[in-house]
């Protein structure tokens, strides 16, 4: 398991069946998970040095980027690889082919620090290489040897989620995973240690990189091989389908700007004004870290998380910044803490799953294994269970 070599932090980020989870546990599960993490946070909450100490555990697999102003996209070229500019300047003259030089790019951590300094056709650029290629004249080139991931750092504060901040915008599509630092700071007992251990106020660089490629891509390939559990399942479906819909039938997606202000009765103060669904490739996310959380429980010595405990605590963390949230209602109810909010969604979550309307779920599916279907047992599912009558229905349809 990752184990920084510099950054301390006892601070508990959750806990799962009474196991803790601390920053170095939640960034394994993101690395192992293959999940692109943003570290979001004020200067001295120990970002830059965790991100560090990742790249450090890749040694020579990971490129570490400091972001600049006035870095350009022909100089990020140079520090992926020295003889891109060649290729660049002399084309297919210099003998030298695109595809060439990209196989020969093993770097599978891409560490940036400082990521809003970067100008947006660099960040771009970042971005891709987070996603495992690299983009030349519109044509996409995979790098990593099929296993890349990103890590990105930034003192933006809150602004970042605005809706017209294009750097939003992107952390929004490319980083799965965003954690706000400044509430999860170092302990006391953290502090004493580092100013114990070393008085050089600068981020340690020199600590010795060892190499845990092999472990990390063979953990992220068991980790793709487990089975995900049809209860997990469910609950993806019920953040994408059930968050959308309202008691009147009416998709919040389709509401399109009238969402949350054309909301009426208690809807206008319940979690249906607050959070809007998850998309489905957010729910992948949600799924997968949520299946690297299980493992490192249980590597902790815990029995496997309950399947909805761990999917709210994946879904707190990778959604809290991601823009499903009502910035306004957590700015008025929630003194602008996002986990704070994402808590109170959790917790009304939870009374959607009650043992009553799981019992009925396990009916209705193993009906729908036989091929059949119980109109009565089918019209309980309405609301934001709509869902649920027309999949066990469609279930039923394709056995017969």
């Amino acid at each position: 398991m990752f184990k920084p070599k510099n950054y301390r932090n006892s601070t508990e980020l959750t806990t799962l069946n009474g196991v803790p989870i601390y920053m170095h546990d939640m960034v394994e599960a993101a690395l192992r998970g293959r999940l692109n993490v943003f570290l979001q946070g004020d200067t001295g909450s120990g970002k830059t040095q965790l991100a560090r100490d990742v790249a450090h555990y890749f040694g020579d697999k990971s490129l570490f980027i400091l972001g600049r102003n006035d870095m350009d996209t022909r100089e990020l070229f140079q520090q992926v690889n020295p003889e891109f500019l060649k290729a660049l300047k002399q084309g297919d003259a210099a003998g030298v082919k695109f595809k060439d030089l990209t196989d020969r790019i093993n770097y599978n951590l891409i560490t940036i620090d400082e990521l809003p300094n970067c100008v947006p056709a660099v960040r771009a650029q970042l971005f891709n290489l987070f996603d495992g290629f690299i983009e030349i004249d519109g044509k996409a080139y995979p790098i990593g040897d099929g296993y890349s991931v990103g890590i990105a750092t930034g003192n933006i504060g809150q602004q970042f989620t605005e809706s017209s901040n294009e750097l939003g915008r992107a952390l929004r599509d490319r980083m799965h995973l965003v954690i706000d630092t400044d509430y999860f700071r170092p302990q006391p007992i953290d502090t004493f240690e580092i100013l114990t251990g070393d008085r050089n106020p600068r981020v340690n660089f020199d600590a010795k990189a060892e190499d845990k490629t092999a472990e990390i891509r063979e953990a992220h390939r068991k980790l793709n091989e487990a089975e995900v559990s049809d209860e997990k399942k469910l609950i993806a479906l019920y953040l994408i389908h059930g968050l959308d819909t309202l008691e009147n039938g009416e998709s919040k997606t389709k509401m399109k700007s009238a969402w949350p202000t054309a909301l009426e009765n208690h809807e206008a103060g319940s979690d249906a004004a607050l959070v809007l669904p998850v998309s489905p490739r957010a729910a992948k996310s949600i799924i997968t870290l949520s299946q690297a959380l299980d493992q490192i429980v249980q590597e902790k010595g815990a029995e496997t998380p309950d399947p909805l405990e761990s999917m709210m605590q994946a879904f707190k963390f990778t959604s809290a910044y991601s823009g499903i949230l009502n910035e306004a209602l957590v700015r008025q109810t929630y003194g602008e803490d996002h986990y704070k909010a994402m808590d109170a969604v959790i917790n009304a979550t939870r009374t959607e799953f009650s043992d009553d309307r799981k019992d009925k779920i396990a009916a209705g599916l193993e009906l729908a294994d036989k091929g059949k279907k119980n109109e009565r047992l089918l019209s309980v599912f309405s609301g934001r269970w709509s869902f649920m009558k027309s999949l066990l229905e469609r279930l039923a349809d394709d056995k017969t």
